[in-house]
């Protein structure tokens, strides 16, 4: 083993501790894994060399597999504004839910066909909304319906090319290679197999698994809300009267002003609004927190009641669910860093997180992707928050308005991506960002919204790893773990080694995100099918499938995250459902692949 070899390992092995421990958001732990490779530590007779020259290390960032990566975003984004998620399933959706298994078995389908060719993550963020007002209309528990939606969105993209950007890394990675990639529909003979294996074993064993909640369960009992509204009036003559709601300064003290009443009006929460003798202020807060307020003089309480629905409604205001997605600006950020009330015009009640309740002191905790906020505030507002990007409000909402034709000339642009992609008429490369490009030309989304639709995240860990594969690569690096993994085997068998080698890319997938397992495993299984006269295409076919099957943890996928908190899910939920469905995906590869890719040249 060399020292550069050596030397590799070790930022491999600290870059997976990394994504595993969240420390450090992804993207960043890719371009310090990225920089590692331009540090000058090996002595040579020119002096100290760094693993790669500059222009090697950043060439992933002008790669193909970042363009159609950076192009599946936009399409992804012209599917939701155009309403085609709802033209093709919607109405298929509502009329399954008769009974529990039903909408159960229709959710995982549609889910997984819509995500064949819509990003991931995207898909579970279109199809949360409807499908949570339902389980409200219905009475079924959330706990019973999300986690299929996530394992569809995961299932959806072993499915075809553009299901899920793991397989364009793989492809491209391949077509660097061999000089010629993955078709769109190479993965879709196992993906059928493996989703037939996974919904049959669910209807039969799987759905008894899931955890039981009450269907009905108000949002205050499920977020164990402990706070109160009450309603104060400032008396004549009291130190208040004058004063602005600014200089009150009731955020600091951990309570929210909901809204003035001056007579018969509801005036907003204006900063810059002043007091008024008789004014009523309708504050929210812990009672402690309230208690604090209160014993300011010339406050006189009025009516102190209890958070629920029908408080709320006395006092013209309304309750709903929000969830952080994975590019929200207010990840990394607090609520009273943010100054949330003044900005949204909402108050938050409860903060959950990884499907519990924060209690002590929420306005304070660093928000993350995936926390689910428990939101009061005027209609009016909450309209306004509905269309803000950085929050998905988790109720039943009309689809954006738009052209009838809209989604049928979408669909016909995709359906055209897929068949020239198919026949080979045009490569991946250029049929994706064709695609995109002709999306947007269309006026099925606009530019702006296509620029901002890009998850930059992911586009830098992306094109920040690319690199390291290849250095992997070129060092001998890869052949040395290929080696590894042949003796792990303990034959020559080119079917069991390539057993081993899925196990290790399910187990990865399981703690890193599956972009950065795409890139690491590449090269090591080039060179294990190299090191057992096995075909590399059988092989990096088998690993593109495993990586998409982060089932059995929550921190496996955006995916699974964010259907953690409204689902109200426990780390072992995971492992009791996601465990299986993992265990038919790898024993279906593992036999599957082989019979229609022979493992060995033929």
């Amino acid at each position: 083993m060399t020292a550069e070899s050596i030397y590799l390992a070790i930022v491999l092995l600290a870059a997976m501790v990394s994504f595993y421990l969240q420390k450090l958001r992804p993207d960043l732990t890719a371009l310090l894994v990225m920089l590692s490779l331009l540090v000058p530590w090996r002595p040579t007779e020119d002096g100290l060399q760094a693993i790669l020259a500059p222009e090697k290390a950043f060439h992933g960032f002008g790669s193909p597999a970042l363009i159609m990566v950076a192009s599946m975003f936009v399409l992804a984004a012209a599917m939701v504004r155009t309403g085609a998620a709802d033209y093709l399933g919607g109405r298929l959706l509502r009329r399954s839910a008769t009974s529990e298994l039903r909408f159960q078995l229709t959710v995982l389908v549609l889910v997984t066909l819509f995500s064949a060719v819509i990003n991931d993550t995207t898909t579970v963020l279109v199809w949360m909304p409807p499908v949570m007002a339902i389980c409200r209309e219905r009475g079924y528990a959330p706990s019973r319906v999300l986690m299929l939606l996530a394992f569809g969105s995961l299932l959806g993209g072993q499915w075809t090319l553009i299901g899920t950007r793991s397989n364009v890394i793989l492809s491209d990675y391949l077509a660097g290679q061999t000089g010629t990639g993955f078709g769109f529909f190479a993965f879709t003979p196992i993906a059928i197999v493996i989703f037939v294996g996974c919904a049959t074993w669910f209807a039969l064993v799987g759905r008894h698994m899931l955890p039981r909640s009450e269907g009905k369960a108000s949002l205050e009992n499920r977020y164990e809300v402990a706070e109160f509204l009450t309603e104060t009036m400032a008396e004549t003559g009291s130190d208040v009267v004058g004063k602005t709601l600014f200089e009150l300064d009731l955020a600091e003290r951990d309570v929210s002003l909901l809204q003035v009443i001056r007579g018969k009006e509801f005036l907003p929460p204006s900063p810059w609004l002043r007091i008024q003798p008789g004014d009523v202020l309708v504050i929210q807060g812990r009672i402690t927190a309230i208690t604090d307020v209160l014993t300011s003089p010339g406050m006189k309480v009025r009516e102190e009641l209890e958070i629920d629905d029908k408080t709320l409604r006395s006092a013209d205001l309304r309750m709903v669910e929000a969830i952080l997605p994975p590019d929200s600006h207010l990840v990394q950020r607090s609520l009273r860093d943010l100054d949330f009330h003044h900005r949204y015009g909402v108050s938050p009640l409860a903060i959950s997180r990884a499907g519990r309740s924060i209690r002590e002191r929420p306005s304070s905790v660093t928000l993350k992707t995936g926390d689910s906020l428990l939101l009061v505030g005027h209609e009016a507002e909450l309209d306004r928050l509905r269309r803000n990007p950085d929050l998905l409000l988790l109720e039943s909402q009309p689809l954006p308005n738009t052209r009838p034709k809209a989604p049928i000339v979408l669909l016909a642009i995709l359906g055209m991506m897929v068949l020239s992609g198919a026949l080979g008429l045009l490569a991946p490369a250029v049929a994706i960002p064709m695609a995109a490009i002709a999306a947007v030309l269309t006026g099925c989304v606009g530019l702006r919204s296509a620029y901002e639709s890009i998850d930059l995240q992911a586009i830098v860990i992306v094109g920040a790893m690319i690199p390291f594969g290849d250095a992997l690569h070129s060092t001998g690096t890869a052949e040395w773990f290929a080696h590894g993994i042949t003796s792990a085997a303990g034959t020559d068998s080119p079917q069991l080694t390539f057993a081993v080698l899925l196990g290790l890319a399910l187990v990865l997938t399981q703690i890193i995100e599956n972009a950065a397992v795409a890139v690491l495993l590449a090269p090591l299984a080039i060179a294990t099918a190299k090191a057992c006269g096995g075909d590399p295409r059988a092989f990096l076919l088998g690993v593109a499938v495993c990586v998409s099957a982060g089932f059995v943890t929550p921190v496996a996928h955006e995916s699974t995250i964010l259907v953690m908190g409204p689902g109200r899910y426990r780390f072992r939920d995971y492992v009791v459902l996601g465990l299986p469905f993992a265990i038919i995906t790898w024993l279906v590869t593992a036999f599957v692949v082989p019979w229609i890719w022979p493992l060995t040249p033929q």
